[in-house]
């Protein structure tokens, strides 16, 4: 079965929760899942969401979280969202 993506509705409302809403943060980042459950997307498209959105992981900041869902409102031709919680990264 192909990976799943989230809708545009429930990417804005995601990135809307992540960027305002502390206590819906900190369940994304210990229960990616459930915290999309509870934020409505259908538990069949949870399931075929790729691994890596399902990860548990250290947010980036709010400000990062508005200006992205402000992006994506923006975006007419955007129909789809994946999310990754991202990698941190070392330079050294």
């Amino acid at each position: 079965m192909a990976d799943s993506t989230l809708t545009k509705e429930h990417g804005l409302a995601l990135l809307h929760k992540l960027a305002h809403d502390d206590a819906f943060r900190s369940h994304f980042e210990q229960k990616p899942a459930e915290a999309l459950l509870n934020l409505g997307v259908p538990a069949d498209l949870i399931c075929r969401l790729p691994g890596k959105c399902l990860c548990h992981g250290k947010l980036a900041p709010k400000e990062e979280m508005e200006a992205a869902r402000t992006r994506l409102s923006g975006d007419q031709d955007l129909h789809m969202l994946a999310f990754f919680i991202p990698s941190p990264r070392v330079n050294s």
